[in-house]
């Protein structure tokens, strides 16, 4: 047995009061084993005895009774091995409770732990074999002073992991700047230097990063020009509707006069302003009976068109030309769709005897041509540019008819427009002079839009894609058939009837010249309307309009360049196209070139101003202007902010777990734990 110095043997050794031994002990416990076994691996030598577990302590393995405990000098002289002062024996809780067996012998020992390894997983209290039990208040207290204890902790733990993580990530950063503010080599004045530069760069970028999201947002549409330019068969010819300026023929007016229908007075009366004694309340008017008026007081279409000339073929006029109803009255009309691709449930005129020489499709500026479709389809395309691919006509006016006039000359109004809208002549119209030849060159203004921008909301788009805006009574969009719609809906809700051009249902009553001043109201406060929305109430009418008209995202505008001169009297004409004489062509007949002069056109296309690819480089280069910003720059954020705090977290939890440890107590070459042992 080893020799103890003197010191040793005198010290009387109490492992109860001056130790800090386990207040927890996973236990392997073998049920068929009369003892729990278990290893001290920390704190002093732990004497070798067999204590009885406490029975009214059931399910705790902490406190045990110890009726004796030796001194460290009574193991010495009883030869106790090391490994078994080592080594405390706890009676298995599990087995009827056993006696008390004293000190296990060395040889008893040595075959019970024979090839047995322990494991122990410990920490460290004072009370796990207290003499005494303290009472249970205080260990109430004391429990909840460590739970706050470990929460304040736990806070202040991660206050500086998160505290050490922007140190680390400010010594690392790529931004500029940023790792003179994380240097600790640098003076706090260095540092606060470069704090308050990079906080006024970042600053100046979010300012105008804001200046351009505000941009984005509210104004998101550019008109721009294309750089494809549109060729002249890839839209139609402009329809070109004809009035004359004589409202009613002077043969047919002496007629009515001489008659006894006064119906037929009272329409003259409204058609040419003039007054009779004849009163609304004795007739009423519907549209039919209208039209058949109008048919019989107008010129007809065959009277005012002598010669027509369409792409270099001359061609009979009554082919290509058919009468319309306009504001004007009774019109000639070339290269317009049908009724039934103009308006929803179209009604036919047969008295206008409307013919069409070839097939008319269902076209709008939007979808354009189909490549299947042939050449020849109404509305018409013109061949090429120059004289000699337009329409030539040749007008009579046929003054000796005029009875009354739109105006206060003889001639013609014409007006170039959209093959699927309704003209509205009095507005908008040119005038061709009798006596003259009129050139007139057509300059196309054609506008489309980037689908992309069907995303950005109305208010600020401004412009309706065709399936977005459906009308009442037309089936393609465009602004001027969303007017005259609208105005046509106002007036009859102001005034209980409408305008015989205007479209209307088939039991709409017709405004008659009591009526005048009351659509002439509501024409204003909807024109007015129309331009200035912030009215609210134009001309101090009951109701306000809401016509709600933008311009088609998709739309074409035929624009024109008029130039006239006189005809000299020695003028060649063929004598088929002369009424009378020379002296009646020159009085009474026009020469009208219509025509283009290019081959290809610019059109304008909207575009989203700053799309969300444009809005991020223009955010990306003012970040990377002020700070050195880049994509790798956000990554390095997400990672410092997740991905390594976690990281952290993790190690640190890790490194406080117990430590497991494995050793045989019967291995000789193994050091002793604790200095008094061997």
């Amino acid at each position: 047995m080893e020799d103890f110095s003197e010191r040793d043997k005198r010290r009387t050794f109490n492992p109860w009061n001056d130790a800090k031994i386990l207040t927890h002990a996973t236990l392997n416990v073998d049920r068929s084993s009369d003892f729990v076994r278990m290893k001290v691996f920390n704190g002093p030598v732990m004497p070798s005895r067999t204590y009885n577990r406490n029975p009214t302590d059931s399910g705790n393995e902490n406190y045990y009774n110890a009726a004796d405990r030796p001194s460290f000098d009574y193991l010495k002289a009883n030869n106790t091995p090391s490994y078994i002062m080592n080594t405390v024996h706890l009676q298995n809780p599990y087995r009827p409770p056993q006696p008390l067996e004293g000190f296990a012998s060395r040889d008893n020992t040595k075959d019970m732990y024979r090839s047995q390894n322990f494991t122990l997983r410990s920490r460290y209290n004072n009370n796990l074999f207290a003499k005494k039990e303290p009472p249970a208040n205080k260990i109430n207290d004391q429990e909840n002073e460590k739970v706050e204890r470990s929460k304040i902790g736990k806070k202040h733990q991660r206050l500086t992991e998160i505290s050490e993580l922007a140190k680390q990530y400010c010594s690392y950063s790529t931004l500029h700047g940023l790792r003179y503010v994380g240097d600790s080599g640098l003076s706090i004045i260095e540092r606060i230097f470069w704090m308050i530069s990079f906080t006024t760069a970042l600053a100046v970028a979010i300012y105008y990063i804001c200046f351009l999201y505000q941009k984005w947002m509210g104004a998101p549409i550019i008109i721009s020009l294309s750089p494809d330019p549109i060729s002249l068969n890839e839209f139609p010819f402009p329809s070109v509707t004809v009035c004359n300026m004589n409202k009613m023929k002077k043969t047919e007016a002496k007629r009515i006069e001489r008659g006894s229908d006064n119906l037929d007075k009272l329409l003259m009366e409204d058609i040419c302003n003039s007054e009779s004694n004849v009163t609304y309340e004795e007739h009423a008017v519907n549209w039919d009976r209208m039209l058949r008026f109008m048919i019989n007081v107008s010129q007809p279409c065959t009277d005012m068109l002598h010669y027509c000339l369409w792409h270099g073929n001359q061609t009979e006029c009554d082919r290509i030309f058919n009468p319309t109803m306009t504001d004007e009255g009774i019109c000639c009309n070339f290269n317009s769709v049908t009724k039934k691709h103009l308006f929803y449930n179209a009604r036919e005129w047969p008295d206008l005897n409307i013919t069409y020489p070839s097939e008319s499709v269902d076209w709008n500026a939007e979808k354009g041509y189909d490549a299947s479709m042939p050449a020849d389809v109404i509305p018409w395309r013109p061949y090429g540019a120059g004289l000699i691919y337009g329409l030539t006509l040749v007008l009579d006016v046929d003054i000796d008819e005029y009875y009354c006039s739109s105006t206060v000359g003889a001639g013609f109004k014409m007006l170039l427009h959209n093959p699927v809208e309704t003209p509205k002549i009095a507005d908008f119209s040119f005038v061709i002079t009798p006596g003259e030849e009129s050139r007139v060159i057509i300059r196309p203004r054609i506008s489309s839009a980037n689908p992309a921008i069907i995303s950005i909301p109305l208010k600020k788009r401004k412009c309706f894609f065709t399936t977005e805006r459906k009308l009442r009574y037309y089936r393609t969009y465009t602004q001027r058939n969303c007017i005259l719609e609208c105005e046509a809906n106002f007036t009859q809700q102001l005034c209980d009837c409408v305008q015989y051009y205007m479209p209307k249902s088939s039991n709409t009553p017709i405004c008659g010249k009591r009526d005048e001043q009351c659509a002439k109201r509501a024409r204003r406060a909807m024109e007015i309307k129309l331009y200035d929305e912030d009215l609210t109430n134009p001309l101090n009418v009951t109701e306000i309009p809401s016509c709600n008209c933008w311009p088609g995202c998709f739309e074409i505008n035929y624009r024109i360049e008029l130039s006239q001169n006189k005809l000299t009297p020695n003028f060649q004409i063929n004598k088929q196209y002369m009424k009378k004489d020379m002296i009646y062509f020159t009085e009474n007949m026009a020469v009208v070139h219509l025509f283009f002069v290019d081959s290809q056109f610019t059109k304008y296309v909207k575009n989203e101003l700053f799309g969300f690819i444009e809005l991020l480089s223009s955010t990306g280069g003012l970040l990377s202007l002020f700070m050195g910003f880049s994509f790798l720059s956000f990554m390095e954020i997400l990672y410092f902010s997740t991905m390594r705090l976690w990281c952290r977290l993790y190690n640190r939890r890790e490194l406080r777990r117990p430590t497991v440890l494995q050793t045989n107590l019967l291995d000789d070459n193994k050091k002793a734990l604790y200095p008094f042992t061997n």
